[in-house]
């Protein structure tokens, strides 16, 4: 069977990506081909450049030595711009393209010792753009730009932004690609985890209750209505897959209640990340066919549509 690794977006969360796929070398299993969105893509190109144990280390450290002001410049003159509509982004990509340029090994996609997939979407059609050869840089750039966070990148004569809304999860594309098994490997999940310094006003993260009311800011209820739209978009792509391969969905620690732009809990994310997964493994299942969830657990039909497992899908996507 040959196996594809799906490594979806999630802002800093990202960092969760790097003990799941620790956990997965540790188990033998290793990827043929890797598929990244945003954040995902990330951590995808620097698995292409090295699919092996030393790799996910070398993953590893560098979630622990990122820092805020690397990728997310504060900007006092740029966000005011952006706040007053006289500029369509809050930060430059400038930080994160050096960060990347720093990192990364090699240059072009198809040096890449795997098969790579970065995703992107084109702004204007809404369609998603697969990037597998030509210079890796403005690819993962363009896929990490979230809309209005960073600006639109220009690639040809399409203007692109993050790949989460055309391919959050490209499941599809490694199908499509020839993978037998697919592993999603998400940065959010329902397992319980408590912040090693909460987050300020905020205990053990695991006791929170979900979200009863919308955010009170336009741009918290447009990224929630994205992430929504995105989960759900996902939830089908599983269930369109579950039959044309065999698809696996890691678990992951819960997000709820931390910043998507701190790189605070990366360490620990990280380490409960690998401990779930190495829990999950030894009896892990396939996505069933049918309707699931988020985390790819069948969902039951009620009068108001699925269970509660559905309701808290958007919870699990960059927000």
């Amino acid at each position: 069977m040959r196996t594809a690794w799906v490594l979806p977006g999630g802002s800093t969360f990202g960092a969760i990506q790097a003990g799941l796929v620790t956990a997965l070398f540790e188990a033998g299993i290793e990827p043929e081909m890797v598929l990244g969105t945003s954040a995902g893509s990330l951590n995808a190109a620097w698995l292409a450049g090295d699919p092996s144990s030393r790799g996910a280390e070398k993953l590893r450290e560098l979630w622990n030595s990122m820092r805020r002001r690397d990728v997310f410049p504060i900007q006092p003159v740029r966000i005011l711009a952006g706040k007053l509509g006289l500029s369509n982004s809050l930060m430059s990509s400038h930080g994160l393209a050096r960060w990347v340029h720093r990192t990364l090994p090699y240059r072009r996609i198809e040096h890449a010792r795997i098969p790579l997939t970065i995703t992107a979407t084109d702004i204007n059609s809404g369609d998603g753009v697969y990037f597998e050869h030509g210079p890796v840089l403005p690819a993962l750039i363009a896929s990490c730009s979230i809309p209005g966070m960073f600006p639109p990148v220009r690639i040809d004569d399409r203007w692109l932004v993050d790949g989460g809304p055309a391919a959050f999860m490209p499941i599809s594309r490694a199908v499509e690609q020839g993978a037998d098994r697919v592993y999603v490997l998400p940065c959010g999940g329902t397992e319980p985890f408590e912040p090693v310094e909460p987050e300020r006003g905020v205990g053990s993260i695991a006791t929170l209750p979900p979200p009863k009311k919308p955010p009170k800011s336009i741009s918290g209820l447009n990224g929630d209505a994205l992430g929504a739209a995105m989960a759900s978009a996902a939830r089908l792509d599983m269930q369109l897959n579950s039959t044309r391969c065999e698809l696996h969905v890691l678990p992951a620690p819960s997000i709820h209640g931390l910043s998507p732009y701190s790189f605070a809990h990366s360490g620990a994310l990280i380490e409960e990340a690998w401990r779930a997964a190495r829990r999950w493994l030894p009896t892990a299942t396939p996505v069933p066919p049918g309707p699931v969830d988020i985390g790819g657990n069948p969902v039951v039909a009620t009068e108001a549509g699925v269970d509660g497992r559905g309701a808290e899908a958007a919870d699990l996507t960059t927000r």
